[in-house]
């Protein structure tokens, strides 16, 4: 780790005369406003990188975490004599006549010389503005990339500069009020930290993301909801997981479908063509409960010895997995099969087919997200800790607010999708545990994220 005090490239100050060329190599300092002491990245960048490249770039370099908003501007003041570049979004959603499009506009048609300026501003509820200064022109770039910096960047949300002052005071004195309560949502944070390693490593993970993006969005459709609130490249942890998926395109094994749809299979088969009678409350009747428990050997995992739905979850998960993937509906008071349950009782492969075309299984919005990713590092074979990770970077960048504390229990946001994989084994019953998954719950996950 190393934390730089001075600029680590220094560079003559070239004339005011000197000028950019298209495609020329620039070094820039990307300073934050109204911060003290300063917070700033020393950035080496070509004239040709265009402004979303920018923002992407000084969001890694700073350690932002792209949630919010943003635009570039002319002059000092984003509403001021200047100009103002937005994203595509913004514009379409409130456009005022004055805004340009940031699509297309590359650096060197704004930066031209040493000395030039453009102002950078994220987040307008917090009011992050940075001021993106030239520092020297010309050399060799190959590769944007982070060559100086101070201070950490400011944690996102904790209400802008005047916020992020309250916030080093009360952190700075254990005997202040709210020092607790800040150390909790911080964690282990340092205003005085800054890696260059770990900037510069979240700028090649953008990089290396941005050409897996390609491959995901062609090879798991399912996925681009996510990364149209966030970039891939900035769900660091979730690009890694996806890299380690290997999808399997072959014709299902109709044994491998048989052992995993086996409670399925034979739940329908017990529906049958007359349908199971349920209590007066909805649930399934004492005696078929006492079946499903029994015969699929679930008494021996699940406490005590109720017939009750209600008092066996494993049981209620699969009349309502069933359920979910359209296989059974209810009516006056019966559980029936529907067409495709009655067309799939006997078919495995086809009951494989039908589940992962259903997956994720959700309730509400969150569920599916986080279904998505939870079949993801099931996909690739992660374990709980990263999973947990993972699912929590991830859902904050897709915009969740998810409380520190559940960092360790972020699975079970997904928890219709995950009590399924549980049901028909592709997870070990006890879910967190570090026992071994079967291979095909990786090769049933993947499947889940095309069909």
């Amino acid at each position: 780790m190393t934390r730089l005090t001075t600029l680590s490239k220094m560079t003559a100050t070239p004339s005011k005369a000197a000028h950019a060329r298209v495609g020329e190599s620039m070094t820039i300092r990307v300073t934050l406003d109204a911060v003290r002491p300063l917070v700033w990245r020393q950035l080496d960048i070509r004239s040709d990188l265009m402004l979303p490249d920018l923002h992407a770039l000084i969001q890694d370099a700073m350690g932002w975490q792209n949630r919010h908003l943003h635009m570039f501007f002319t002059g000092k003041d984003p509403y001021g004599e200047g100009q103002r570049y937005e994203m595509r979004e913004s514009l379409e959603e409130d456009d005022d006549g004055s805004g340009i499009v940031e699509d297309g506009v590359a650096v060197g048609d704004l930066l031209t010389a040493v000395g030039d300026s453009l102002g950078y501003e994220y987040d307008f509820g917090d009011g992050w503005s940075h001021r993106v200064e030239v520092q020297s022109i010309g050399g060799d770039v190959p590769e944007s990339a982070c060559t100086g910096g101070e201070r950490a960047c400011p944690p996102e949300d904790c209400g802008g500069p005047h916020g992020y002052a309250e916030l080093l005071k009360a952190i700075s004195d254990p005997h202040h009020c709210e020092y607790q309560q800040y150390r909790e949502w911080l964690g282990p944070f340092d205003a005085e930290k800054f890696d260059l390693s770990d900037a510069n490593a979240r700028i090649d993970a953008r990089r290396g993301g941005i050409e897996l993006s390609v491959r995901v969005t062609a090879q798991w459709p399912k996925l681009s909801p996510l990364f149209s609130r966030a970039p891939l490249e900035y769900h660091r942890k979730l690009a890694m997981m996806l890299g380690s998926v290997e999808f399997n395109s072959e014709a299902i094994d109709p044994t491998v479908a048989t052992v995993a749809m086996e409670k399925l299979s034979w739940f329908l088969a017990r529906v049958g063509a007359e349908g199971l009678t349920l209590t007066a409350a909805g649930y399934l009747s004492p005696k078929d409960v006492t079946a499903i428990r029994d015969e699929l050997n679930w008494g021996r995992e699940w406490i005590g010895n109720s017939s009750r739905e209600v008092d066996n979850q494993p049981v209620h998960w699969l009349r309502w997995s069933a359920k979910a993937l359209g296989l059974v509906r209810i009516l006056k008071g019966k559980l029936l099969l529907t067409r495709d349950g009655k067309n799939l009782v006997d078919d495995p492969v086809g009951l494989w087919k039908r589940a992962t075309s259903r997956m994720p299984l959700s309730n509400q919005e969150f569920e599916a997200d986080a279904g998505l990713l939870l079949l993801v590092s099931v996909a690739a074979g992660s374990d709980p800790i990263e999973r947990n990770s993972m699912m929590m970077e991830s859902m904050e960048l897709a915009g969740w607010s998810v409380p520190v504390r559940e960092t360790g229990l972020m699975q079970y946001t997904a928890r219709p999708t995950l009590d399924f994989l549980t049901l028909i084994g592709a997870l070990t019953w006890s879910i967190g545990s570090a026992d071994v998954n079967p291979d095909w719950g990786r090769t049933f996950a993947a499947h889940s994220l095309i069909r």
